[in-house]
C-alpha cells in the first residue's frame, strides 16, 4: 500500500457524487425489475469504483492498472455471481456453471439461437458497471476527461428509462442522475481551476466549492423544469431521412437483443394500442389521419386487410374474446401449429410501426410465423392445434421499430368456395353459432329471407353482404343505439346507417342465424400502395371491422359487408375470368409452401422471413420517426450547461479580475501561454515587458495592471490609484492575449511539423 497517494485532492465530494450517479444508474435497472438478481450491480459498481479509485491515484502504470482492473472485476463478478446460485453448490460447482452457461450464450450468439438463460443478463450488467465504476473513476482521478465519466453511464441509465414501459416512476432515476452529474461536472471543474490557482499562486476562496455546487444544482434544476414541460414530438419524416442510414444497424441491433436475452420481463399495461379485448357498438368514432404503419410487400396483392385481434362471442351490443390460452412463441419455435388449410400463399411482411407503444403484432390474416418473441392468445382446436385470436409482442414496440411476418392469404376462388363441405369442426360449431337472446325476431327474418332461395354458405355470405352494402347507409357519426334495443336490430330497422363494426355485426350475427360460423375482426383496411416502395402506408383513418365465414379446408374467409370499403373480388375458378390480377400466382395445394425437406421449422421460418427481392431494404423505409425524448433532453443539458458555465465564468472573471492580486496571478498565467517562462528573480515590471514585447497591442493594460500590482504591495498607503478600473484593462486584453495565445501555439506546431519533417 505504500503505492498508494492517501490523500484525495480532488475532493471526496467528487467521489461522492460520482458513487451517487452510478448507484442511481443502477438502481433504475432494479427497479425495472427485469429479471432476479440484479440486486448485485450497487455492490459490484460500488467495489469498481473504490477498485478504479486506489488504482487511479496509485504509480502503477496504465496498462498495469488496466490489467489488475480486469484481474479484480472477474474475481468479484464470479463472487458475487455465484452467491445468487443454488447454495447446495460447492463454490468450484458454480464457477464452472457460469462458465458453462457463458460458453453456451456466445455458441448461440454466433449461431442465430435464442438464449433463454436469466442468469447471463445479470452476468453481463454486472461486467457492465464494473466496467462503468472502474473508468468513472479512472478518467474523473488519473486521466480527467468529465465527459467519459458522466456519458457511458448516462447513456445506460436513459437506454433503461427510454424502453422501459411499466408501472415504475423511471424517469425520476433520470431526473436525479442529470442533477448529480452537472453538480459533478461543477466540481471536477472546480478542482482543476484550483489546482492551476495553486500552481501559479493565485489566492481564492476556499468556500467557493460551495458556490459552484449550488450554480450546478439550479442548472440542473432548469434542465429538468424545461425538458419535463416540453411536448411529445410528432413524428417527422425528415428525422427519418437523416437516420435512414442507421436504421438498418439499429434495428438488426435489437433482434439480437430480444433474440440473445429472452428470459427478460416485459410490461404492456401502457400501450398505446386503439384495440382492447372487447368491441362495443357504440356512437361515433374519430381516427384521425395519423400514420399507423408501413407495410413492406413483394408486390402489390389483392384487396388484404392487416388483422390485429379476432372477436368470439356477442352480447348486449359487446363483442368479447372468447376464454382461452396465452403462450409465449419464440421464432426459434418455429411455425405456429395452426389448422391445415388449402388454397393459400405465403407472403411475407416487414412492418415499420409508428405507434408510440405498441402490443399487437398487425399481419394479413393468416399468420404462420414472426421475428418477433410473442404472446400467442389462443385455444385449441381437437387435434391441438392454435386457434388465435391475436398476436402480441412480448416487448413493446416503439415507433419506429419493424418486424417482419409470414402469412397464408387466401387464394380460394369462387367455385371451390362454392363447393366446399358443409361439415364443420366441432369447435366452430361451438362457439361461432353463438347468439343472444337479445337478438331480434326480426333480425331472424330478414336473414332467412335473404337466404332461403340459397344453397350453400358462400351464396348465402355474399347475400348479406350484398344487402347490406345496398341499403344501410355508412355514416361513423351515429349516435349510440338506445340501451333497451339490440344494436344489430337498430341498425337494420331504425336507423339504417353505421360504420364497419355495425356493418361486419350485422353480417355475421345473420349468417350465425343460419347456421353459417362467422365472426368479427378489427384490425386495419390496407391502406395506400406506393408503386415504387412497394409498401401500403396504413393510417388511423384505416382502422376498420370485417367479418369472416368458416369453410371446412379452406379456413376462415373475408368479407367486406361495409359499403365504403371495396368488396374483395376473387376468381370464378383457377384460371377463370376474374384472375388477372394474380394471373401468375400459384395456388399451393397444400398447407406450407415447398421448402428444404432437411431443414427444422425454425429454418424454414428463417427462411421465409429473409429479405425478399422487391422488398423494401433494412434502412430504406420511407418512414417516419420520431425525435427521441433523450436528444431533446441532451441538446437542452447542452445548451444550458453552456450557459451555466458561461455564468459562473463571468461571475469567477468578475471575482478575479476585480481584485489587484489575483488579476496580476491571472497575467502571470497567460505567460506561459504565451510561450514565455519567468525566472523568480524578474521583477513584476521585468515580466510586464516580456509580456508587452510578446502583445504589443496590450503594452499600456499589462503595465497599468502591473503598476496597481506594485503600489497595492509596496507602496506606503498599500493602495492603487483611486481612479483603477482592473475590469475596463481587461475587456481591452483579454481578446489581444487569446489571439496571441493562438498564433503562439500554431508556430509551435509548425515548428514541430517542420522538425519532423527534416528528420
Amino acid at each position: 500500500m505504500q503505492q498508494i497517494r492517501p490523500r484525495l485532492e480532488e475532493g471526496w465530494l467528487t467521489w461522492l457524487l460520482l458513487w451517487g450517479m452510478i448507484i442511481i444508474s443502477a438502481a433504475a435497472i432494479i427497479a425495472a425489475d427485469l429479471i432476479d438478481g440484479l440486486h448485485i450491480l450497487p455492490m459490484a459498481a460500488t467495489l469498481a469504483l473504490l477498485a478504479g479509485t486506489l488504482l487511479a491515484k496509485s504509480r502503477f502504470s496504465s496498462n498495469t492498472a488496466h490489467f489488475l482492473s480486469l484481474v479484480y472485476g472477474l474475481f468479484v463478478i464470479f463472487l458475487l455471481i455465484g452467491s445468487i446460485l443454488p447454495g447446495e453448490l460447492i463454490w468450484r460447482e458454480r464457477v464452472f456453471d457460469i462458465v458453462s452457461r457463458q460458453a453456451a450464450w456466445l455458441g448461440k450468439a454466433f449461431n442465430g439461437g435464442t438464449s433463454r438463460d436469466r442468469l447471463i443478463f445479470v452476468i453481463h450488467t454486472a461486467a457492465i458497471y464494473w466496467l462503468l465504476g472502474y473508468t468513472a473513476a479512472w478518467f474523473t482521478f488519473r486521466k480527467p476527461r468529465v465527459w467519459r465519466a458522466v456519458i457511458p453511464t448516462g447513456v445506460v441509465l436513459l437506454s433503461v428509462v427510454y424502453y422501459y414501459i411499466g408501472p415504475k416512476p423511471l424517469p425520476l432515476y433520470l431526473a436525479a442522475y442529470i442533477v448529480l452529474s452537472l453538480l459533478f461536472i461543477a466540481r471536477t471543474h472546480l478542482a482543476e481551476q484550483e489546482r492551476d490557482w495553486k500552481a501559479t499562486a493565485v489566492r481564492y476562496e476556499k468556500g467557493i466549492w460551495l458556490t459552484f455546487v449550488r450554480a450546478g444544482f439550479l442548472v440542473g434544476l432548469v434542465v429538468l423544469i424545461v425538458a419535463w414541460s416540453l411536448p411529445t414530438m410528432a413524428a417527422s419524416s425528415t428525422v427519418n431521412d437523416a437516420l435512414s442510414g442507421t436504421r438498418g444497424p439499429w434495428h438488426a441491433f435489437q433482434d439480437d437483443w430480444t433474440r440473445l436475452f429472452s428470459a427478460l420481463r416485459s410490461y404492456g399495461s401502457d400501450t398505446t394500442d386503439p384495440y382492447q379485448d372487447s368491441l362495443v357498438l357504440s356512437g361515433p368514432r374519430s381516427v384521425g389521419s395519423a400514420p399507423i404503419m408501413d407495410v413492406y410487400v413483394p408486390r402489390e396483392l389483392p384487396y388484404i386487410y392487416w388483422q390485429a385481434v379476432v372477436y368470439d362471442t356477442y352480447e348486449d351490443g359487446r363483442w368479447e374474446i372468447a376464454n382461452g390460452e396465452t403462450n409465449l412463441h419464440f421464432p426459434d419455435d418455429g411455425f405456429l401449429n395452426t389448422p391445415e388449410t388449402f388454397a393459400r400463399e405465403v407472403i411475407t411482411q416487414t412492418i415499420v410501426t409508428y405507434l408510440p407503444n405498441s402490443s399487437f403484432l398487425y399481419a394479413a390474416p393468416e399468420v404462420v410465423g414472426t421475428s418477433k418473441q410473442m404472446y400467442v392468445d389462443s385455444r385449441q382446436d381437437e387435434e391441438g392445434n392454435e386457434l388465435i385470436t391475436s398476436l402480441r409482442s412480448r416487448y413493446l414496440l416503439r415507433q419506429g421499430d419493424r418486424y417482419k411476418v409470414a402469412s397464408r392469404i387466401s387464394n380460394a376462388d369462387v367455385f371451390s368456395l362454392r363447393n366446399a363441405s358443409t361439415i364443420y369442426p366441432d369447435w366452430a360449431l361451438d362457439s361461432y353459432l353463438q347468439l343472444p337472446d337479445s337478438i331480434s325476431s326480426e333480425t331472424l327474418a330478414l336473414a332467412d329471407e335473404l337466404t332461403a332461395a340459397l344453397d350453400t354458405p358462400y351464396d348465402k355470405a355474399i347475400a348479406v353482404r350484398d344487402w347490406l352494402r345496398n341499403n344501410i347507409t355508412y355514416n361513423d357519426q351515429i349516435p349510440a343505439p338506445p340501451e333497451d334495443v339490440d344494436p344489430v336490430h337498430y341498425t337494420l330497422f331504425v336507423s339504417q346507417e353505421g360504420y364497419c363494426n355495425y356493418y361486419a355485426s350485422a353480417m355475421a350475427v345473420m349468417l350465425r342465424s343460419q347456421g353459417i360460423p362467422a365472426r368479427v375482426v378489427s384490425g386495419y383496411a390496407q391502406g395506400d400502395f406506393d408503386d415504387e416502395t412497394t409498401s401500403y402506408r396504413v393510417r388511423a383513418s384505416n382502422a376498420h371491422t370485417w367479418t369472416e365465414v368458416y369453410f371446412p379446408q379452406y379456413g376462415w374467409i373475408q368479407f367486406e359487408p361495409t359499403a365504403a370499403i371495396p368488396v374483395v373480388v376473387r376468381r370464378e375458378t383457377i384460371g377463370g375470368p376474374n384472375d388477372s390480377a394474380q394471373e401468375n400466382v400459384p395456388i399451393p395445394d397444400g398447407d406450407l409452401p415447398v421448402l428444404d425437406s432437411e431443414l427444422d421449422d425454425s429454418e424454414r421460418l428463417a427462411e421465409l422471413l429473409a429479405e425478399e427481392e422487391g422488398a423494401a431494404p433494412v434502412g430504406e423505409e420511407t418512414a417516419v420517426n420520431p425525435l427521441p425524448t433523450w436528444q431533446i433532453v441532451g441538446a437542452l443539458m447542452v445548451v444550458v450547461l453552456a450557459g451555466g458555465t458561461l455564468l459562473i465564468a463571468n461571475s469567477l472573471n468578475r471575482r478575479v479580475e476585480t481584485d489587484v492580486d489575483r488579476s496580476y496571478g491571472r497575467l502571470s498565467s497567460w505567460g506561459r501561454w504565451l510561450g514565455i517562462f519567468f525566472r523568480p528573480t524578474q521583477t513584476p515590471y521585468e515580466r510586464a515587458d516580456m509580456m508587452a514585447t510578446a502583445v504589443p497591442e496590450g503594452k499600456a493594460s499589462i503595465r497599468n495592471l502591473t503598476r496597481q500590482f506594485v503600489l497595492k504591495q509596496f507602496s506606503p498607503s498599500r493602495a492603487t490609484e483611486p481612479d483603477f478600473e482592473p475590469q475596463i484593462e481587461w475587456r481591452q486584453l483579454r481578446p489581444l492575449l487569446y489571439r496571441r495565445a493562438i498564433v503562439s501555439r500554431v508556430e509551435r506546431w509548425q515548428k514541430r511539423l517542420s522538425g519532423i519533417r527534416s528528420d
